[in-house]
């Protein structure tokens, strides 16, 4: 679990509680029969509830897992809410109370406060709070992904890699290309597709995108373990895709081009767009993504189909778990 002092220091109020916050960060006595003190968060496997007025009960769990000396992780999966579940690398612990926070969408947080075996608390989505209470079933599962903070070259701020935690059969990969219109749904993109076993590099929301930025997250995923350095793709989102097409309209433009492209809401192409788009769609595979159903993106993926042509490129329309399906079976076959 890795907190920064100067966070602790500004969250926790002073020195005093500083020492309470740093005795939560490190590893609970190992030797057998042994019990983890109360500054240490319990591990587990806790199961339950989430509620919200107005809306169904949500079956959810939450792991809280103990990985290595010094180290705690948690992870949150919601039946048949995709878009809630993530994996935190970093939590808060000190008297009880425990505190999550989803990386890369400060707006989803989980408070929850320790009664025994029990946790009762809220997890707060935007504007949404969904009063929790989870009990203790046993120990906690194996993790499928882990995700963590990096720096990127070019990239305007910390970029996150969500990887399989078993990097022994090498996968596919892509670095994604947020905007800020697409930053709030590209977490959920992110969990989706590790849980498959794809890695993902979610870069920063941003308008631009150079041949610098790209060359070095493709380069930071051909460098990473687990990774198929031949199956790499890229995912670029609003007018962000229409600059990714143009670079890889030029083959100049890079050293190693990606296997595969992904184009999130990308603009309905206009005329000097459309010859890019062509060239993109006979050099490699694309796969245009529409979430809403407007009739102006019902056109702009009309137009980007067409631009596109040939049988190399699919366009995939509308959200939620049948579109996080047909993109990961997409993706499968690259």
């Amino acid at each position: 679990m890795r907190v920064s002092i100067f966070t602790l220091l500004k969250n926790c109020g002073g020195p005093l509680s500083l020492l309470a916050a740093l005795a939560a960060c490190q590893s609970p006595p190992e030797s057998a029969g042994s019990q983890a003190p109360a500054a240490y968060p319990p591990v587990g496997h806790f199961a339950g509830t989430l509620t919200a007025a107005g809306r169904p009960e949500l079956r959810a769990a939450l792991e809280v897992r103990h990985p290595r000396p010094g180290h705690y992780d948690a992870e949150l999966v919601v039946d048949g809410a995709p878009s809630l579940n993530f994996v935190a690398d970093t939590l808060a612990f000190a008297a009880g109370r425990l505190l999550v926070k989803r990386p890369g969408l400060a707006t989803q947080t989980l408070a929850l406060t320790q009664q025994g075996d029990f946790w009762r608390g809220t997890l707060t989505v935007d504007s949404t709070s969904y009063p929790a209470l989870l009990v203790r079933r046993g120990p906690p599962t194996p993790a499928i992904y882990r995700v963590r903070p990096d720096e990127v070259p070019g990239s305007p701020g910390q970029a996150l890699l969500f990887s399989p935690a078993d990097e022994s059969l090498a996968g596919a990969a892509l670095a994604v290309f947020p905007t800020a219109a697409t930053a709030s749904t590209s977490p959920a993109w992110a969990d989706a597709l590790a849980r498959q076993g794809f890695t993902v590099l979610l870069l920063p929301a941003a308008d631009t995108l150079d041949a610098h930025a790209l060359t070095a997250a493709l380069g930071y995923l051909r460098r990473t373990p687990g990774v198929d350095t031949a199956r790499v793709g890229t995912w670029a989102a609003g007018h962000r895709a229409e600059l990714l097409a143009a670079l890889l309209a030029t083959p100049a433009a890079l050293p190693a081009a990606p296997a595969f492209v992904v184009a999130q809401g990308a603009p309905l192409p206009s005329a000097s767009m459309r010859g890019t788009w062509r060239t993109l769609g006979q050099r490699t595979q694309v796969l245009g993504l529409y979430e809403a159903t407007d009739a102006t993106t019902t056109r702009a993926a009309s137009g980007l189909q067409a631009a596109l042509g040939g049988r190399r490129a699919r366009i995939v329309r509308g959200s939620g778990p049948e579109a996080i399906i047909k993109v990961n079976d997409w993706l499968r076959e690259r």
